[in-house]
């Protein structure tokens, strides 16, 4: 630290010594050496800070051994140079001397020798001692970062970083935190992950037995004195029964290794918790989980409520309560553990370790249905470990207490990039939250406004009760499963069969008047005519009386459609011709020739290919003299012409009506394919199997008839006006036209990410089922969703107000260390400590900048507590 008033105001890190330099001795000195690490003192702050020679005002000379050239003629440029030391920018001028090429004058010409290779053995091996320094280092780092002094002194965890955004009682917190409603509880709850990793072996070889942890008891893993006394008081314990799989995790699996892999816990933020990480022997056993989760939960013992995620949730907390007793009643004395005394715990699977569980234990322990689980998915363990992995091939190889060293390094490093990230960790996580949240209420607003409000108030009361009793594994047992169809809600085949033939709903409410009639007519015509010539085309030419009862509806057809014809140009055929006639006159009068006579239909009338069936051949020819005439088949300028108005508005509504019945007809077959599952199951044998595999094929049919049949007409909506992305009536595709989720099993991976079709935002489709036993079936198969639903919404809103707690702690955790920091700064200044001093003034500049990040990603409003009485 420079006296008040010294010009030396600037020092080199690089410099042998350090030494300390005025402006115009450093760039003197470092002419030849300007990448060198420059520190420049602040009186303002009362520290150091990073600044470079090029923002001193060091020129780069080339050519001349570090001196301008004599026959320079152009002026210096800017020019940025990345070193080992750090990017900077630097003013650079090149030597004009004929012989010199600018480009070779910044290449380094003499190579650092720091071997000898004809005689190797010559140089001095220093691996050991750089071993050994670099760990002294690591763990001085360590002290220093944290305020503490090095040696046996430091307490239990004082050398760890913690997460900010976590609940840290006594740091950031809210006073009044407890007053909090029990609705609300979760905000102030830790939410942690327990994973084993097998990587993080160690090899059963000959090493150093004395070799202890520098940092022992005072980072990540928990204190080895403690746990070797446990192991050794608890004894082998017994195996407990599984009720779901039997996984490696829980104790099925076998592993070689002095050390077999490590134990661990952390946050959902992936901070690793202090004191939390144990090493394993041979297995992933209860016994190394509960003295983890004991260590790890001491400094939050004064929580209310932790949430914890583990592989073997279903299985790890049924009997923890008894083993954490029988712990208890040995009384042991363990300076790393002042109580037993934990937060009530409630737990659940990880997403992605839920799909190896059965059916049951990915509803009851899935964070998506749990109440104040927010969109925490349990999983951050796995990524930790994909990020430190790489670690494993060279502490696997050292002692005990070298590894442990390490491991603890890497961790508190992973964890400053992640303190200095986390601003615009949780901006980005609350705008994602929010923007899903008004997604997921959209969707649900819209599926229940198509459901009866009875079935909405028998649904949410179903929903309450579940929400109450989920947290309570006990209540597992005599619990019903909401997001699943009852396993009776299944239709007979009668009324399976009754869905799948079922006809199309005609369109209502226009009849009666004239043109509405002619062209509701038409497109009638127009449907059979389709219907017609798919059937004629997919005959069987073998089949007599089929063959013939195809051309008596041929012929039933034309006669129909002749009577049609004659209506239409009754209603509307003056009003085409008017338009025609309109349409010449003005080309007639802009100097081009306008076609005469009616135009000419080119969709739906093109000649087909002739089947080989002569008679099958013939329906095809009569089919297609059959002439359909509609708004929407004549040309743009007829069809926009203001006296077809009328006509092409009524020809859209019927239209759109149409295009309803296709989508519910669409709706209703895909809903049946759950009848499907269903009756495959209520029997036995091949005949049952052919059955249900022909009813299949029957539903699927359909189902692509109605697709096809709604993609038709859209493409008419859209030449009668419609706008390509109107809301009611958009593009189906074939990812849209699927069920929707009612089995576990049909879950994937991000779905509560995905919006799902736009199919299923109305249900009431449902409401027209004429059969009652049909209606009630609708109704089981639309509940889970509808549950799921509410739990997506749900689970975002959590989120929300999660981040929101989260950005509040971290205000306050940046002001904690802040003035915690200032303050020894104030200490070390009274003592006379001026390193001490400098260093506790530059920590605490650093939370104040992290501060002011903070507070600028962050909401304004973030301070406004949740959950509190008003």
């Amino acid at each position: 630290m420079p006296a008040e008033g010294a010009p030396c105001r600037l020092r080199c890190y690089d410099c042998l010594g350090r030494p300390h330099y005025c402006e115009t001795c450093l760039l003197r000195t470092h002419r030849r050496t300007p990448f060198h690490r420059i520190w420049q003192w602040s009186t303002e702050d009362g520290f150091w800070h990073k600044t470079t020679t090029g923002a001193l005002g060091m020129k780069l000379w080339g050519g001349h051994n570090g001196a301008p050239c004599p026959n320079i003629t152009r002026d210096p440029r800017m020019m940025v140079f990345v070193h080992e030391h750090g990017v900077s920018s630097m003013s650079c001028s090149f030597c004009e001397c004929a012989e010199m090429a600018g480009g070779e004058q910044l290449v380094t010409s003499e190579p650092l020798q720091l071997t000898d290779n004809v005689a190797p053995k010559t140089v001095p091996d220093r691996y050991r001692e750089l071993s050994n320094s670099a760990r002294e280092f690591a763990y001085l780092r360590q002290c220093k970062r944290a305020g503490e002094m090095p040696g046996k002194t430091t307490t239990r965890g004082s050398l760890t970083v913690k997460c900010p955004c976590c609940p840290q009682p006594g740091i950031n917190m809210r006073v009044n935190w407890k007053d909090r409603c029990a609705d609300y509880s979760y905000l102030d709850a830790l939410f942690y992950s327990i994973d084993g990793n097998f990587r993080q072996s160690q090899r059963n070889k000959p090493m150093d037995k004395n070799d202890v942890a520098l940092s022992r008891g005072a980072g990540y893993f928990a204190d080895v004195d403690d746990f070797r006394e446990y192991a050794s008081k608890i004894g082998k314990p017994e195996p407990e029964l599984t009720t779901c799989h039997k996984f490696g995790a829980a104790g099925y699996g076998g592993h070689n290794g002095k050390v077999s892999g490590i134990i661990a816990l952390a946050c959902r933020h992936m901070f690793m918790l202090p004191g939390s990480i144990v090493d394993l022997n041979k297995r992933e056993a209860y016994l190394y989980v509960d003295f983890a989760v004991v260590s790890g939960m001491q400094p939050y013992v004064g929580l209310r409520l932790v949430k914890q995620t583990y592989d073997i949730a279903c299985q790890y907390l049924i009997n923890f309560g008894r083993r954490l007793e029988h712990w208890k009643q040995l009384c042991l004395p363990l300076a790393s553990i002042t109580t037993f005394n934990l937060p009530r715990t409630e737990g659940a699977i990880g997403l992605w370790h839920s799909l190896a569980h059965q059916i049951l234990c990915r509803i009851f322990k899935s964070p998506e249905f749990m109440p104040g689980s927010g969109r925490y998915e349990g999983e951050g363990m796995e990524r930790l470990w994909a990020i430190t992995n790489d670690v494993s091939a060279r502490t696997k190889e050292m002692t005990s207490g070298h590894r442990h060293d390490v491991l603890n390094d890497v961790y508190s490093d992973l964890h400053v990039r992640r303190v200095h990230n986390i601003a615009h960790m949780l901006e980005t996580s609350l705008n994602e939250a929010e923007r899903f949240l008004q997604e997921t209420t959209e969707a649900l607003e819209k599926l229940e406004q198509s459901v009866s409000n009875d079935k909405l108030t028998e649904w949410r009361r179903d929903e309450a009760k579940w929400l109450r009793d989920v947290v309570d594994f006990r209540n597992h047992e005599h619990m019903e499963d909401p997001y699943s169809p009852h396993v009776d809600a299944a239709l007979s085949e009668a009324g399976a069969l009754k869905v799948l033939k079922e006809d199309k709903s005609k369109t209502s409410g226009l009849q009666g008047v004239g043109m509405v009639s002619a062209i509701q007519e038409m497109i009638e015509i127009e449907r059979e005519k389709l219907r017609l010539t798919k059937k004629v085309r997919e005959a069987d030419p073998l089949k007599t009386r089929q063959r013939n009862a195809l051309g008596r509806r041929v012929l039933a057809l034309q006669g129909q459609a002749e009577v049609c014809r004659r209506q239409y140009e009754r209603f509307v055929g003056e009003r085409v011709t008017a338009a025609v006639e309109d349409i010449r006159l003005a080309c007639r009068s802009c100097g081009t020739e306008g076609a005469s006579g009616r135009p000419a239909t080119t969709r739906a009338q093109r000649r087909t290919q002739l089947l080989e069936d002569a008679y099958l051949s013939e329906y095809l020819e009569m089919l297609h003299a059959i002439h359909v005439e509609l708004p929407s088949y004549y040309a743009t300028g007829i069809r926009t012409h203001p006296k077809m108005e009328e006509a092409v508005s009524i020809e859209r509504k019927l239209r759109e009506g149409q295009a309803k019945d296709a989508l519910d007809e669409l709706r209703t077959h895909l809903t049946a394919l759950y009848s499907l599952e269903d009756l495959r199951g209520q029997g036995t044998g091949q005949a049952h199997g052919q059955r249900v595999k022909a009813l299949a094929a029957t539903e699927v049919a359909i189902g692509h008839q109605a697709r096809d049949e709604y993609r038709r007409v859209r493409k008419v909506l859209v030449e009668l006006g419609m706008p390509e992305d109107d809301k009611t009536f958009r593009i189906l595709t074939d990812e849209d036209a699927k069920p929707f989720i009612v089995f576990s099993h049909q879950h994937r991976r991000g779905d509560s990410k995905r919006t799902g079709s736009w199919l299923w935002e109305d249900f009431s489709f449902a409401n027209d089922q004429g059969d009652n036993e049909v209606k009630e079936y609708m109704y089981h198969k639309i509940r889970p969703f509808w549950f799921r639903k509410r739990a997506a919404r749900a689970r975002w809103q959590e989120e929300v107000y999660i981040k929101r707690e989260e950005m509040y702690r971290t205000t306050l955790f940046f002001e904690y260390y802040r003035d915690r920091w200032s303050a020894r700064g104030m200490d070390a200044a009274e003592d006379g400590r001026e390193g001490a001093m400098v260093y506790a003034r530059r920590q605490s500049h650093r939370y104040a900048r992290l501060l002011a990040d903070a507070r600028h990603a962050f909401p304004s409003d973030v301070s406004m507590g949740i959950g509190f009485a008003k």
